[in-house]
């Protein structure tokens, strides 16, 4: 039998008092509380930034979808421009008006079969499109794009047609289904829409128009008026609300008076003014049969929130965008197209402006004084 252990040898040393575990104790109804409140704001925070994100990115998808709409015709126009014929050469000039071909002929001089025209569409003395709601500019043109409605003359990829671009408002029967039109149930949209006027090679009447031989601005552009009246336009954008063209020559670096707009001081560029004395005698022999070295193009496009409304405020009136006086001086370009922009900023619509200077690859220009 084991001897009993002294009390004093079973005693457990104390802890150290760095080492003792404090008494525990949970958190106060006032602290979760205070922890439930604030976590509470933090989610609602989070969750308005968030909202808010989605709505922008929303509102930028929006806008994206709608401007990519405009970017694609803006890429089409320039694309077609910078390929635009007009196959100039030298004939007998003979003496006479009209010229009598009986006669000794006088000089050699530039012909051509075909045309090209660009300028106001309804304004100004030399409106290019005789009515019509046709705010903006007009360019019309021929070129090799191979067009052709005839499956027989598909791989005839050089064929030639007429083509050209012009704004114009009205509402959307022609883009839809003869029964929403006949009844009252869907609405019309009535909005500024970029129209592509495409002539197919077995609709060309150019050659029918005798230009040649034409003496007023009525026989010269009957070939795209009656195209665009014979329903060869379509729409290629909707919502464009500007449309500017404008014809510049290089400037020598020794000139001290001319300037890049002077083949076109008033945005007017036709290839046969000539024919019809619509600009001075100096500036139509420039031009004569001759394309314009580069063309500025701008287009301005709205949004379709603020496109639907316009048309809620006008109804099927077109709504007056264009300050009156402007893109009349093609020197006054970048003060108009600023100006045009500031009223469309001063009435809350959302919009893009598309510009960019082409190089027309046929041009052959030659310095005239």
């Amino acid at each position: 039998m084991k001897p009993p252990i002294p009390a004093s040898w079973g005693a457990k040393p104390p802890l150290c008092p760095h080492l003792q575990r404090p008494p525990s104790r949970g958190f106060s109804l006032v602290e979760l509380l205070t922890s439930l409140a604030i976590f509470s704001i933090v989610l609602v925070a989070m969750g308005e930034m968030v909202g808010a994100v989605l709505n922008q990115l929303r509102i930028g998808e929006a806008r994206f979808s709608q401007f990519q709409e405009s970017q694609a015709a803006f890429d089409s126009i320039t694309r077609r421009l910078s390929t635009c014929e007009l196959n100039p050469y030298y004939d007998f000039q003979y003496p006479g008006s009209p010229p009598d071909t009986s006669a000794v002929p006088t000089r050699y001089d530039l012909e051509s079969d075909l045309h090209f025209v660009s300028g106001p569409a309804t304004s100004g003395p030399n409106a290019l499109l005789s009515a019509g709601s046709h705010p903006g500019h007009a360019i019309f043109f021929h070129g090799t794009f191979g067009l052709t409605d005839n499956p027989a003359w598909s791989e005839l990829g050089t064929l030639l047609n007429s083509w050209g671009y012009y704004l114009e408002f009205g509402d959307d029967d022609g883009q839809r289904a003869g029964f929403l039109n006949a009844g009252s149930t869907s609405p019309r949209r009535h909005r500024f829409r970029l129209k592509e006027l495409q002539v197919p090679a077995e609709a060309l009447r150019t050659y029918a128009a005798g230009l040649n031989n034409q003496t007023s601005a009525a026989g010269l552009y009957s070939w795209f008026r009656t195209a665009a009246a014979a329903g060869h336009s379509h729409t290629l954008a909707e919502n464009v609300v500007a449309l500017v063209v404008s014809p510049l020559s290089p400037v020598p670096e020794t000139a001290t008076t001319e300037k890049e707009t002077g083949i076109a001081p008033t945005y007017f560029y036709d290839t046969r003014a000539y024919q019809h004395a619509a600009t001075s005698i100096a500036l139509m022999q420039r031009t004569r049969h001759q394309l314009p070295p580069m063309l500025r193009v701008t287009l301005v496009a709205l949004d379709e929130p603020s496109a639907q409304r316009l048309a809620e405020e006008s109804g099927s009136a077109m709504p007056n965008l264009h300050p009156s006086g402007i893109f009349q001086d093609a020197t006054k370009f970048d003060a108009d197209l600023e100006q045009f922009e500031s009223a469309l900023t001063d009435r809350n619509l959302r919009f893009r402006t598309f510009s960019t200077t082409i190089r027309l690859r046929n041009a052959r220009w030659n310095e005239l004084p």
